[in-house]
């Protein structure tokens, strides 16, 4: 009974992960990065291309893009935090099918 009610909680959290990884892919990759140059706010997005650290302009703080942007790494952030808390308890699940499966 209890293998049963686990393969299910695995297959509904395999699923959860497909649906978080189609949705990080489609964000931008990176982080996005606010600099204070003077008195302006400057927002640049961090990202890895292949061993370097590449910074992209992306907009000034006043610009309507601005918050778009912001919104879009919170969500990225969220997101990223959900597919982790998933894939430790995907993680949890396997180890306890296999003590069941000892038995």
């Amino acid at each position: 009974v209890v293998n049963g009610i686990l393969k299910e909680e695995l297959e509904r959290l395999e699923r959860l992960q497909a649906k978080y990884s189609a949705m990080l892919e489609a964000l931008p990759k990176g982080s996005l990065r606010k600099k204070k140059i003077g008195q302006k706010i400057y927002f640049y997005l961090v990202s890895r291309k292949g061993d370097r650290v590449v910074t992209e302009y992306l907009c000034q703080g006043d610009s309507p893009k601005a918050k778009s942007f912001e919104e879009q790494d919170a969500k990225r952030r969220d997101i990223k935090s959900k597919f982790k808390s998933v894939k430790d308890d995907i993680a949890e699940i396997r180890r306890s099918l296999g003590k069941f499966a000892r038995k």
